[in-house]
């Protein structure tokens, strides 16, 4: 188990070194266009300053200012894009330079209710889903069907559908307004009710047909068939079953709860929940030809979810070899 720790460590470990690099060359190019705005901008007194200091060292007007004047607000254009990178999401993470309208501890909190909310949902309903697909070949068809359907069918959409839903009905508008500071725990789970169903709806199916076809590979294996002629009930057998696919499943549920997390930031943006996904639209703006991007919002989202899917990766990982037969799990 310490090699497969050590190797899932290692494989994270890469992963935020690239997500480093790509963030840090996105942060370089934005804080290199917004200096260059700034020196255009400049007045007249303060570029007479910059020139002259420019001058005494033998220097270009714009390459002194780029070099020495404009790393104190941006500091990062002095740092390689890696370094950039690192900087960023450690800035993000801990010495966040932003007043937040809501507090941030709220967002993440309704974030990370939202995604566990969903993705126990799901696998309550899956699991006995799957299991009657197994028997049943037309109910195996529709859910292949319906896997096809949502995957081409953006969250967005059925979250359009639901709001049209709300301001047609009798339910109230609050729903669809903005839970805003709210902090009434009634008034959050009422509002997580649609951007939980929207989620649920979109990602169920395609979790049931992988869970089908996981079952039906290890039903078809010839221990099962052996038991069967044992005569061991077949509820025995199910659980033999389970307990060879779990490590399998572990792995393709922490694959599902990260498309699940992607959701939940797609409906929170679109129903005003107030959490990571708004935090991602504030810290990224565009208008016209002008954009905006405020680090220390737009990278703590990402950050967080590092952070929180590593340790789901890492009891993922723990899990797995632990049911894995001869890993100090039980033999199928």
């Amino acid at each position: 188990m310490g090699r497969a720790v050590t190797r899932t460590l290692l494989n994270y470990l890469l992963l935020i070194l690239l997500v480093a690099l790509i963030s840090g060359i996105g942060i370089k190019d934005y804080q290199f266009y917004r200096a260059d705005m700034e020196f255009s901008l400049l007045p007249s007194a303060e570029r007479t300053v910059i020139e002259a200091n420019a001058s005494s060292m033998g220097m270009d007007p714009y390459d002194y200012y780029m070099n020495f004047v404009a790393p104190k607000d941006y500091p990062t254009l002095v740092m390689n894009p890696l370094h950039a990178g690192l900087y960023t999401l450690h800035h993000a993470l801990f010495r966040p330079d932003y007043d937040y309208p809501i507090p941030r501890k709220l967002m993440v909190a309704r974030t990370l209710v939202l995604i566990p909310l969903a993705e126990i949902t799901i696998i309550l309903i899956g699991f006995p889903l799957a299991k009657l697909a197994l028997r049943k070949r037309r109910l195996r068809s529709t859910v292949r069907f319906l896997a096809r359907v949502f995957n081409g069918l953006p969250v967005w959409a059925v979250a359009a559908l639901f709001s049209l839903l709300i301001i047609m009905s009798a339910l109230p508008n609050y729903l669809i307004n903005g839970l805003g500071t709210s902090t009434s725990p009634t008034r959050t789970l009422a509002y997580m009710a649609f951007p939980l169903v929207s989620i649920v709806l979109v990602a169920l199916w395609e979790f049931v047909e992988a869970l089908v076809i996981l079952l039906r590979d290890e039903f078809g294996k010839e221990y099962v068939r052996a038991k069967r002629a044992m005569g061991l009930p077949e509820r025995r057998i199910e659980r033999h079953v389970l307990r060879a696919v779990m490590p399998s499943f572990l792995g393709f549920l922490f694959q599902h709860f990260v498309e699940v997390s992607t959701l939940a930031l797609v409906v929170d943006a679109f129903f005003g929940l107030f959490g990571l996904g708004k935090m991602l639209q504030w810290g990224f703006r565009i208008s016209g030809d002008l954009y905006t991007l405020d680090p220390d919002v737009f990278f703590y989202p990402i950050a967080v979810f590092m952070v929180v899917n590593f340790f789901v990766l890492l009891a993922v990982t723990v899990l797995s070899e632990l049911l894995t037969p001869g890993g100090g799990g039980v033999e199928a």
